[in-house]
């Protein structure tokens, strides 16, 4: 027998690919997880558990889809839209907007739930542009937060002859002040380019042509492949079905484009597919056409070229079957979102200084279509009550009936500067009650009618509750609380690589090994599971398990050793994981390993 101690000290390369687990001697390898599962990397290379998810609304009709659009006039004036067959619904403050009257506001439209996912859109100041390619592109315009008007048919200035009927552009983009419209059904790879702004404003849907400076431009893409989106930054961005694209004034970047001034450059063979790509700082990120890959496009001085690397390359599973839709949250964690076809979100935390690009997965709280978790359909961020806040759509069978709701992931609970525990929010769906007497009855939870709810009251873990028909639901153990929150309980897994302890040998891969203890450094966690595997998770003794119920949970700082002692196995992983509405914030772990050898 040899015992062997094995560290980790970060994880942040994120869940890899179960290709990587035989490469033990990659530097990457111990910064790496085979599972990391509603756990968050932090850029410091921590891991922390997933924020739950606040229930705000209910959809219009939960039988058919919705898409989220994203609408920010100023940081501090910003809306998300419910994109529904028909109609749109809108949202701010993290609530659905109502009339004067009270009603729920909306605005109607003539976009049926098969077209939502194909609709491109570009936001300047008050104006949303929407495009579809079978209809004229189409104007949103906000006067005030309940007063939002939809002109299906803008008047355009010299409007292009070829968009008639059913052929109009399907992407649009800002780009140097002009309007940018790319890509009708029948000349995918047409360019239009509007007037520049004139002493009088904008001239956004002015397409008059001429050779000045500032006239509008029609030219084609030459190359290969139908445009799939267009974005802007050092010059215009597009990607096709066969590359990667810019186009810049003959200068080059930041060169303006003009009549008598364009540069039209292939960089990249990535196909790509019709996602709206994000950006961040000076990379664009985008899915590959298979969606089953994200690349990142940015300029690389070392080539005086763009780039666009697989950032998947690492964690080649992580998409599964496909990604659905992709958004951003910059602040405070900068994190590159995506939802998956099978409704499960993705994650990659970023940071290109350090070497950065951690994936995570996240299962939402609930269960539709057979799956132990509530299928996300839509995403989008905005900025919103002082942070980057993402938003979906969840899809759950609740009571028997197929719900779609919306909701926001909630704030990350930091543990350095927020010791309250009664402030955090793990449940997804959730609900919050305050009061300034304590109680024991509840009401108001009709979304989750029949469903069984954790429960935090006063920063104490309570046992579930079942919610009623009616919405209500009751403390348990004769419990009463001025604060509470209640929602779907939601396990975090992760599971290490599988260790190579050595041996005398070389290599103690292929010998019998057991880990016999692990050394964890924890940051204000409530909650800990360990064992090897999923199956053999066991709950530590140092948490709450000596608290009595409905007294506030006691967190934990500092390093804990905890015994294992597990089977003899070909592969010594070591896992964690826990549920709950308390947190838990991993640093680092030091395994002890004893193999046969």
């Amino acid at each position: 027998m040899a015992n062997r101690v094995l560290p980790q000290f970060s994880f942040d390369r994120g869940e890899v690919s179960p290709k990587y687990a035989g490469n033990v001697d990659l530097e990457n390898y111990r910064r790496s997880l085979a599972i990391c599962e509603n756990m968050v990397v932090t850029p410091q290379g921590m891991l922390t558990r997933r924020p739950g998810t606040r229930f705000i609304s209910e959809v219009k009709d939960s039988t058919k889809k919705v898409r989220l659009v994203p609408f920010e006039y100023s940081a501090l004036d910003t809306y998300v839209l419910e994109m529904g067959e028909n109609y749109i619904r809108f949202y701010r403050n993290f609530g659905q907007i109502l009339d004067s009257e009270d009603a729920i506001y909306e605005v109607t439209t003539t976009y049926s739930e098969a077209v939502l996912q194909s609709l491109d859109y570009e936001q300047v100041g008050d104006i949303l542009y929407i495009v579809l390619g079978s209809m004229s592109p189409a104007t949103l315009t906000r006067t005030d937060h309940a007063d939002w008007a939809l002109n299906a048919a803008p008047t355009f200035t010299a409007k292009p002859a070829a968009w008639t009927g059913t052929n109009w552009p399907q992407r649009v983009t800002l780009h140097q002040q002009r309007l940018t419209f790319g890509a009708t059904p029948a000349e995918p790879r047409k360019m239009w380019i509007s007037r520049t702004p004139s002493a009088a404003g904008p001239r956004l849907l002015d397409f008059t042509t001429g050779t000045a400076d500032d006239n509008a431009l029609v030219f084609d893409i030459v190359g290969k492949g139908e445009t799939q989106w267009l974005s802007s930054g050092r010059a215009l961005y597009l990607g096709t079905t066969d590359e990667t694209r810019t186009v810049s004034g003959a200068g080059g970047f930041y060169e303006p484009i003009t009549p008598t001034s364009i540069l039209n450059r292939d960089h990249a063979n990535e196909r790509s597919a019709a996602i709206k790509p994000v950006r961040l700082n000076n990379s664009l990120f985008f899915v590959s056409l298979s969606g089953k890959r994200v690349h990142e496009f940015a300029y690389a001085f070392e080539d005086d070229a763009f780039n666009a690397p697989d950032i998947t390359k690492w964690a080649e599973h992580i998409a599964g079957t496909g990604i659905v839709e992709i958004a951003i949250t910059r602040d405070p964690v900068p994190i590159i979102w995506a939802c998956r076809e099978d409704g499960q979100i993705i994650g990659m935390t970023y940071d290109r200084d350090n070497g950065v690009y951690a994936w995570h997965r996240h299962k939402i709280g609930g269960t539709f279509g057979g799956n132990a978790w509530g299928k996300v359909e839509s995403i989008c961020s905005v900025f919103m009550g002082g942070r980057d806040v993402l938003f979906m759509v969840v899809a759950r069978e609740i009571d028997g009936e197929t719900k779609r709701y919306i909701e926001s992931l909630d704030a990350f609970h930091d543990p350095v500067s927020d010791t309250d525990i009664s402030t955090a929010r793990y449940l997804d769906s959730n609900i919050s009650y305050t009061s300034e007497t304590a109680q024991t009855d509840f009401t108001g939870a009709i979304h989750l009618a029949g469903e069984e709810v954790s429960v935090l009251a006063d920063g104490a873990e309570l046992p579930n509750s079942t919610v009623s028909a009616t919405g209500g639901f009751v403390l348990s153990n004769g419990q009463s609380a001025k604060e509470v929150l209640i929602g779907f309980d939601v396990e975090f897994y992760g599971q290490s690589l599988p260790f190579d302890p050595g041996s005398p040998r070389g290599s103690g891969r292929s010998a019998l090994k057991t880990v016999k203890a692990a050394n964890i450094d924890l940051l204000q966690s409530g909650i800990l599971q360990i064992g090897k595997d999923r199956a053999s998770l066991k709950s530590t003794t140092f948490m709450t398990s000596t608290t009595p119920v409905g007294d506030t949970a006691r967190l934990f700082t500092g390093i804990v050793k905890l015994e294992i002692n597990d089977t003899f196995a070909d592969n010594g992983t070591f896992a964690f994981g826990g549920n709950g509405p308390l947190p838990c914030n991993i640093r680092a772990f030091i395994i002890e390993i004893q193999t046969g050898q």
